[in-house]
C-alpha cells in the first residue's frame, strides 16, 4: 500500500496531467483563466507550460510508485517557490499559487508524519 506521501504526489501529478492536457485542448480558455491574452505571440509559452504540466503529470505518479522520498522533499521546496512567485503575479495566478502551496504543505506535513 503506498504512503499517505506518496499519495499526496499521485494526486498532484494526476491534477498536473488534466491541466496540462486542458491547457493543450483548451487553449483559450485556459489563456483566459490566467488574464492572458490569446494572441499568437502568448501560445508558445502557454503551450510550454501544459508540456510542463503533462510532464510533471507523468513523472509524479512514477515517483509515487517508486516511493521516491528523495524526490517527495525536493518537490515540497520548489513547490514553495513556485506558489511564492505565482502569489506575487496577483489576480488570476493566485489560484495556481494555492494548489502548489497547498499541495506542497500537505505533501511536506505528510512525510513529517510518516517520519514519526
Amino acid at each position: 500500500m503506498p504512503s499517505i506521501t506518496a499519495g499526496t504526489i499521485y494526486i498532484f501529478g494526476l491534477t498536473s496531467l488534466c491541466a496540462g492536457f486542458f491547457n493543450i485542448l483548451r487553449p483559450r480558455d485556459a489563456l483566459s483563466a490566467l488574464g492572458l491574452p490569446n494572441l499568437p505571440s502568448v501560445r508558445p509559452a502557454s503551450d510550454a507550460m501544459a508540456l510542463a504540466a503533462i510532464a510533471m503529470g507523468i513523472y509524479y505518479p512514477l515517483a509515487a510508485a517508486q516511493e521516491n522520498r528523495k524526490f517527495f522533499a525536493l518537490t515540497v521546496g520548489m513547490r514553495l517557490l513556485t506558489a511564492t512567485i505565482f502569489w506575487k503575479n496577483g489576480g488570476p495566478w493566485r489560484t495556481p499559487a494555492l494548489w502548489e502551496g497547498l499541495g506542497a504543505i500537505t505533501t511536506g506535513v505528510s512525510m513529517i508524519w510518516e517520519s514519526k
